[in-house]
Formats: structure tokens, C-alpha cells, sequence
């Protein structure tokens, strides 16, 4: 209980007076050392400034007082590119100059060897496929090259992923068949319009050497064409071209005829024909293998095959490598009248409708293709109508759509709406593009006319020429062949004397005339790439006096009064009329007037001022070829003015305001 007592005192013991103030004398000192530091801060402070303020002084007074001609003193030098990218020999030089220093930073790391390698590699850049030895100073490069095809000198095993089994690898070709057919299908993977001449001069120089190898090719000719429908023109332009470029090869058996391209090509187009199948519908095996939609598929792709085939027969039709009879009797063969009276299946009509829709034109163009076309038809209007034992119709509405799409064409004068365009070449392209913006048409579809025959097919018939004993006897035919090839050779040429005496050679009546200036007027009305080119033909045989007024008149009105019926189905069927009237108004002079009795066939106003719409037309394309010039010249016609009102129904005296409202 004492010392407890005597602790409490102790802790509890007041401080003294001499404690209290050596503490205060001690907080003084430090407070005034304290405020000493401050001070010398601040002087301190105070001497940098003014020593600062004197050195800019002194600069400033310097830079004043330096001449400028006084050179500044030299900059460091400075390697680095402006774009920041060293070039390659530098950075070559630089690595042969330190190739064997490492640095401090990079001294302690090492590599391991990835999984499949050696542990203890040789060197340890091999784990890196790196052989400076055999690099040729190309910093590695060359090994990781021969890495990369499976050449690795460096002692790196090649890792990656590696081919199954069964995967397909490349090499080269072990018979002589094998090698025919990779060199076809490698220029028949590359054909298109625009290079067709030179692959079949490729395809001309492979050797054959014997029949079967003449098989080979057209088989993969063949091949070709029906997997891409799209190009059957092209390979049957193809076919055309090689008909006389591969040797005959003779027969192997005695007494029959040898083995030639063209004969060849047929066989294969009758087995094709020949194994068409009875049905489109799946076999059970075919059901129970493969899953609805590859089975879907599958019977598509048949299908188009199918298709495929006829629309190359009617092209090989076309080039006249199939005679007329052949087309009837593979017509009957798929829709003739049976003898056990049954109908033929869907996919059979099918085929006849393409078939006929590629050659419908031509077929039509001849005596005993028009008397076929004649029974084809009665026999599809039969087929459309006909009817089940209960009473019901045989063929679903597609079908009945589709063979009466195919009597209307024929109706139509077989001039149909492409909604799906051919292969063409790019001249082609850029001449359609070029009509299309001057048609300026919101359409986004063109016509033509379904089955027509190629215009080379025609240049290349042969014709009797005259010899010196029977000239004067021998006479041409006037012919829409003869015209067309009239045409042809002035669209080439542009030369108008030529047009003139090819035209005149035949020696036409006026009635021939007439009847020519009809065929060329249809070329114009249904080929909108040929329409200006028809209408400079048929000026240019007007203002040579070729034709006159009249026949001009007689052979354009009948179309031109019905010409608005036509363009519900053939939106630019006007643009024909707009260059005729159009060169027509241009090429008047006072030699040769323009004569007004060319407005005496156009149709009546009725409602849709369709004849305005005709005419100004045919200005806009006067002041789109010729100019300001031009158009003010067009409008001095005779009557233009007086005929452009009654078509508008208004005042002559408001007839060019409104004009210029509608031509720009």
C-alpha cells in the first residue's frame, strides 16, 4: 500500500517553474530558427530571380547586338527519318555490327523448346528456325521461307495442323486422259464472252491423238454447259467455232463414216436426251439417304441440268448444227400422242417450253418450222386443258401459266421482257449503258426477241457468186436475210454508198422496198442497242433517194399507229421513233425538205397525248445529239408546230412555252 502511494504521487507531481520555462525557451529557439530558414528561403529566392532576370537581359542585349550573319551554333546531328521507319539497310548494317552483343536488359532470358522439339537444341536459335550460317544475309528470312514449305535446315520440326487420312493432295497427272482433261477444264473454268476467241484457239492447239480423246473434250464441253446454264450461248458459239478445228479420226469398225467433231457432239447430245428421267420425283433409296433439304437440292440442281440441256440443244439449233426435223422429233418424243393414250409428265412440258422459247423465233422463220410450230402449239393448248379420268385437271397452274406464256410470246411475235440478262461482253455492256442513259428509262428491264439466230450464223452462208460466162442471168433474192446482212455491214462500216449499192444489187421494187424498210424499222422498234443505228440506215436511204417519202410512210405508219399498245410490253419500243424523226428533222436542207406527210400516221390524241409525248421525244433527241443549233432549226419544220398543237390540243401560239417546259 506504500509504494502504491508513492506512485501516485509521483505521476501526479506538478512541473516546476524552471521545467516550464527552459520548455518555453526551448520552443522560442526553435521558432525563431524556423523563421530564420524562412527568411534565407526567401532571399535566396530573390537572388535566383534577379540573377534570372539579369542573364535574360544579358541574352536579349546579346541577340540584339549579334549580326545575323553570325553563324548559330551547330545542332546535333539527327538520324531519325521524318516518317519514323528506318530503312532495311540500315538496320542490316546495324545488327552486323552488333550482331554478337547482347543487352544488360536481355542478357538473362533464355527460350525453351517448344512441345515435339529436341531439349537441347544444337544452337538456340534453331528454336526459332533461324540459320545465320545458310541465311545469305537476308537476317534469317530465307530459313523461314524454307520453314514455312517444309525445308527447315535449321533442325525445327515443322507444327501445325496435319492432314487426315483420307485428305486430297496434288499430283501431277499419271495417264495421258487425265492430263487432256485438266488442260480443258482449266480453259473452260476461264470462258466468258469477251475471251471466247482465244480459249477456243487454246482448245484448237491441244493434240488429239485419237477418237476417244475427241470424246473426252466435247464430254467436258458438254459438261460445262449444262452446269452453267447461263453461258450456254457462249459454249454453243464455242462448239460452232471448233467444228472444223480438231481432225476427223476414222471409224472402228469397217463401212462406217469416220469420226468427226460435229458427229460426236450429237452422239453426245442424244444420250444425254436419251437418259432424261421418267420422273423428278425421289426414289425411296434416295429418301431414306439424304436429309430433306440436301434431297431438295438435289432434285433442284436435276432439274436445272435438265433444263440446261434443252436450252443448248435450241442454241446448237440456232448455229444450225441440228436440222429442223431433229428439233421435231425430240418435240415429239417428250409431248407426242402416246399409244397407250397417257400424258406426259410436268417436267417433260417443261423442257419443250424451253426448248421452243430458245428457238421460237427462228423456227417460226422458215415453211416447216412454221407448220411444226403450228402442231407444237395445238398440241401444248391441248396439254393445258386436258383433264384427269375424275374430271380434274391434269397439270398444276404453273404449268398452265407457263405454256400459255409461251403461245402469247409466239402471239407477240416471240418479243419478250429479259429479266435476267445473258452473258455478254463488255463492249456490249458499255453500248447498253450508253442506250439506257440516253433512253433515260426508269425500267430496270430490256427486251428481245426469244430463238433469234446469231447474225454471224447468216454472214456465214455461202452465196453463188455470178461467173464472168452467166453474169447478167444470175439474180439475188430479195430477202429479210439479205437485209439484215445490208444492215450489218453498214453498222460496221457507216459507209452510206455501200449501204446504197448492196441495197440496189437485187434490183427491188417498190413493194420490195417497202417491204425492207419494214424489216429494218423492226430491227429499230425491238433492239433498243440497234434502234439508232436502224434509224441512220433508213435516212440514209431516203436522202440518197433510195427509198421515197411514200415508202417510208407505208412501211413505218402501221407501227407507229400501234405503237402505243406495243410499249405496254415493250417500254422502249418509242425510242426507235424518236431518232428516225430526229435524224429526219436534222438531216432536212433545201435540198431535201423534210416532208410532213410523216406526221399523217401518227395516232390519234385521244387521252394519254401519247403523239406529244412521240414528238417531243424526237426533239429532245434533236437538241441531245445536234445542240441549240439544231433544235431551233428542228422547229422550222413544215407543219411541226401545227401538229405538235393538235396532239396537245392547245393554242400554236403555246406550243414552244411548253416545250420549254418539258426539254431541257
Amino acid at each position: 500500500m506504500k509504494l502504491k502511494n508513492v506512485a501516485i504521487t509521483r505521476t501526479a507531481k506538478p512541473k516546476t517553474d524552471e521545467e516550464i520555462a527552459l520548455e518555453k525557451e526551448q520552443e522560442a529557439k526553435l521558432a525563431a530558427e524556423k523563421a530564420q530558414e524562412e527568411k534565407l528561403k526567401e532571399e535566396a529566392a530573390a537572388e535566383a530571380k534577379a540573377a534570372a532576370a539579369k542573364l535574360a537581359a544579358e541574352l536579349a542585349l546579346i541577340k540584339k547586338e549579334t549580326p545575323a550573319t553570325v553563324a548559330t551554333p551547330a545542332r546535333r546531328l539527327n538520324l531519325r527519318p521524318e516518317d519514323g521507319i528506318l530503312p532495311r539497310q540500315m538496320l542490316l548494317r546495324i545488327w552486323r555490327a552488333h550482331n554478337k552483343e547482347k543487352h544488360q536488359s536481355v542478357v538473362n532470358l533464355c527460350t525453351g523448346p517448344r512441345p515435339g522439339e529436341s531439349k537441347t537444341p544444337a544452337d538456340p536459335r534453331a528454336v526459332f528456325g533461324i540459320n545465320r550460317a545458310n541465311d545469305g544475309g537476308r537476317g534469317g528470312r530465307g530459313n523461314r521461307e524454307s520453314d514455312r514449305r517444309g525445308n527447315n535446315k535449321g533442325g525445327m520440326k515443322e507444327q501445325g495442323l496435319k492432314p487426315s487420312a483420307g485428305a486430297y493432295q496434288i499430283t501431277g497427272a499419271t495417264t495421258r486422259e487425265e492430263e487432256l482433261e485438266r488442260n480443258v477444264n482449266a480453259l473452260l473454268n476461264k470462258i466468258c464472252p469477251d475471251n471466247l476467241k482465244t480459249i477456243v484457239d487454246r482448245l484448237a492447239t491441244i493434240e488429239l491423238n485419237k477418237a476417244d480423246e475427241l470424246e473426252l473434250v466435247i464430254r467436258n464441253i458438254f459438261s460445262k454447259a449444262l452446269n452453267a446454264p447461263h453461258y450456254c450461248e457462249t459454249y454453243a458459239d464455242m462448239v460452232f467455232a471448233l467444228k472444223s478445228r480438231y481432225p476427223e479420226f476414222p471409224a472402228g469398225v469397217d463401212g462406217e463414216k469416220p469420226v468427226t467433231f460435229t458427229r460426236v457432239l450429237l452422239n453426245t447430245c442424244q444420250n444425254e436426251f436419251e437418259n432424261l428421267p421418267t420422273t423428278f420425283e425421289p426414289s425411296q433409296e434416295e429418301t431414306a439417304t439424304y436429309p430433306k433439304d440436301d434431297l431438295f437440292l438435289m432434285m433442284k440442281c436435276r432439274k436445272e441440268k435438265m433444263l440446261a440441256n434443252m436450252k443448248f440443244i435450241g442454241n446448237l439449233f440456232l448455229r444450225q448444227l441440228l436440222a429442223v426435223k431433229v428439233i421435231g422429233q425430240v418435240v415429239h418424243d417428250l409431248v407426242g400422242i402416246r399409244e397407250a393414250g397417257g400424258l406426259p409428265e410436268e417436267h417433260m412440258i417443261e423442257c419443250v417450253l424451253a426448248l421452243l422459247d430458245a428457238i421460237g423465233y427462228t423456227l417460226d422463220g422458215t415453211t416447216h418450222g412454221k407448220m411444226l410450230m403450228l402442231q407444237f402449239a395445238h398440241r401444248l393448248t391441248d396439254l393445258k386443258s386436258s383433264k384427269t379420268p375424275d374430271n380434274q385437271l391434269k397439270y398444276c397452274k404453273r404449268i398452265q401459266y407457263q405454256i400459255q406464256d409461251l403461245l402469247d410470246l409466239r402471239g407477240k411475235g416471240w418479243h419478250k421482257k429479259l429479266f435476267k440478262e445473258q452473258a455478254k461482253t463488255k463492249d456490249e455492256i458499255r453500248k447498253e449503258a450508253v442506250k439506257d442513259a440516253r433512253a433515260k428509262d426508269t425500267n430496270h428491264f430490256t427486251t428481245a426477241v426469244a430463238g433469234v439466230r446469231p447474225a454471224y450464223i447468216d454472214d456465214l452462208k455461202p452465196t453463188k457468186q455470178p461467173n464472168k460466162k452467166a453474169e447478167g442471168t444470175t439474180k439475188l433474192e430479195w430477202t429479210q436475210v439479205w437485209v439484215k446482212r445490208c444492215f450489218h455491214y453498214y453498222a460496221d462500216e457507216k459507209n452510206g454508198q455501200g449501204l446504197q449499192d448492196d441495197w440496189l444489187k437485187p434490183g427491188p421494187t417498190a413493194q420490195q422496198s417497202k417491204q425492207g424498210v419494214e424489216w429494218l424499222s423492226e430491227i429499230g422498234f425491238s433492239d433498243v442497242q440497234k434502234e439508232d443505228l436502224a434509224a441512220q440506215a433508213v435516212v440514209e436511204l431516203l436522202t440518197r433517194q433510195v427509198i421515197t417519202w411514200n415508202i417510208l410512210v407505208e412501211a413505218v405508219g402501221p407501227t407507229v399507229e400501234t405503237l402505243e399498245d406495243r410499249k405496254i410490253d415493250e417500254p422502249q419500243a418509242d425510242v426507235f421513233f424518236h431518232s428516225l424523226l430526229a435524224r429526219l428533222l436534222m438531216a432536212a436542207t433545201r435540198d431535201f425538205p423534210f416532208n410532213a406527210i410523216f406526221f399523217k400516221r401518227l395516232p390519234p390524241k385521244g387521252d394519254s397525248d401519247f403523239s406529244w409525248s412521240l414528238l417531243v421525244g424526237a426533239l429532245r433527241t434533236v437538241k441531245r445529239k445536234g445542240g441549240q443549233e439544231a433544235y431551233r432549226k428542228a422547229l422550222d419544220a413544215p407543219e411541226l408546230i401545227s401538229t405538235l398543237a393538235r396532239s396537245k390540243a392547245c393554242d400554236p401560239s403555246n406550243v414552244k412555252r411548253l416545250l420549254q417546259d418539258e426539254i431541257h
